[in-house]
């Protein structure tokens, strides 16, 4: 049976994967299918030596069987994501692990377990060649929507926010969010009003409502948005409101990648528990 590698292979695909499955003839199915997709693939054999492969290299993707000895694939997922959010606490570090359940269970429920462990798709068992390929093919369309996000938003931010959360109430972040992107306008109208009048009093509003953008975006994570608050209200203390309108036109082109992208993170699925 192949074991992970230390070095990281080259694949014609941008997905490093680990499968995780018990059986040695499901495991060289899965790996020959994988090939035939053009995709290279490292293989263990349970939730344990998941773990360990995970401390040696750094993978995209886990295929990961949910009934293995040892440590099922539930209890390795929930380590992972643990694992994965202390980590965030602590440091940006590697991107969040994308995982597809495979199981011989087809019912309903099953997938609600898969999902609460903290699992990202399901496919059944037999795994069929084109069940497979739109399995990856979601996975990366996924990664791809996350890397825009986190172009725009601080994952590491986010990732605070939500653990603010407590059982059986609003979910701050979503409330956050949505007071963020009510309010943002209304600073970027009050700058832009500010820069058509152009005296004293406009001035200080100008700064004010300025200061409160960058500090707003910095805390929802809008680090490119909150930068340029910071070189128009610099603008603005040297008496160059010339100056700030391109950049406030920037800011409104920023705010809209950051609106685009807290939408996105306030619809996504919450998490169980």
């Amino acid at each position: 049976m192949n074991t992970p590698s230390a070095d990281p292979t080259s694949t014609s695909k941008p997905l490093r994967i680990l499968v995780a499955e018990d059986s040695p003839l499901n495991a060289q199915v899965a790996l020959k299918q994988l090939e035939k997709l053009g995709y290279e693939a490292d293989i263990v054999p349970d939730g344990d030596q998941v773990q360990a492969a995970l401390e040696k290299s750094a993978y995209s993707l886990i295929l990961m069987d949910c009934q293995m000895p040892e440590m099922s694939g539930y209890e390795a997922t929930r380590q992972i994501r643990d694992r994965e959010k202390e980590r965030n606490d602590r440091e940006q570090g590697r991107g969040r692990i994308y995982i597809i359940a495979m199981t011989a269970n087809t019912e309903a429920d099953n997938r609600e377990e898969c999902l609460k462990a903290g699992m990202d798709d399901y496919i059944t068992k037999p795994v069929q060649l084109p069940e497979l390929e739109a399995a990856l093919l979601r996975a990366m369309a996924d990664r791809a929507a996350t890397q825009a996000i986190e172009e725009v938003i601080d994952p590491v931010i986010i990732a605070g926010l939500r653990q603010l959360r407590m059982p059986n109430k609003p979910d701050p972040l979503v409330e956050l969010i949505d007071l963020f992107l009510r309010e943002a306008p209304e600073k970027l109208d009050a700058m832009t009003d500010a820069v058509a009048k152009n005296d004293l009093s406009s001035l200080a509003r100008f700064i004010s409502a300025g200061t409160s953008l960058k500090g707003s975006a910095s805390n929802l994570g809008a680090r490119n948005l909150a930068a340029l608050c910071d070189e128009i209200e610099q603008a603005a203390r040297n008496w160059s409101l010339d100056d700030a309108l391109p950049l406030l036109d920037r800011a409104r082109q920023e705010f809209a990648r950051v609106r685009s992208a807290l939408e996105k993170i306030r619809n996504e699925p919450k998490p169980a528990g």
